[in-house]
């Protein structure tokens, strides 16, 4: 079994609020550095999804859409792979939220004008699967 990440709770919560904040750049880092320490595969993949969407919002803060469509679509093909929570996050919750802009973007139409927020279950933030 590999071994818990250090202060996991605390350090998701972070990039959550950064991300629900819109502080897109500083959840990428947050997220990215919960990706390098994860050593499960669900972990690795959680954060690693999280990291493609913070990105991808980063993008449409930038205003460059092509790079938010293809980060959201990575992100989503590695949150789609999750079951619907994880590590506390209401993961099909997010998916709902996501898979619009994708579709926007790819239809060439605005994106919604309300940004996703990351939805936590209080009772399994503290670090369960």
């Amino acid at each position: 079994m590999p071994p818990p990440i250090d202060n996991l709770h605390e350090r998701l919560g972070r990039g959550i609020d950064y991300f629900n904040h819109e502080y897109f750049f500083e959840a990428h880092d947050e997220f990215e550095e919960l990706w390098m320490d994860a050593r499960d595969a669900l972990s690795r993949t959680l954060f690693h999804g999280l990291v493609h969407l913070a990105t991808g919002f980063y993008h449409y803060r930038m205003d460059n859409f092509t790079g938010m469509k293809s980060q959201l679509r990575k992100g989503l093909e590695r949150l789609r792979k999750l079951p619907s929570r994880c590590h506390g996050v209401n993961v099909e919750r997010l998916l709902e939220q996501i898979e619009p802009f994708v579709a926007c973007l790819t239809a060439g139409v605005p994106v919604p004008a309300l940004l996703p927020v990351i939805v936590v279950f209080e009772e399994e933030s503290s670090g369960s699967h």
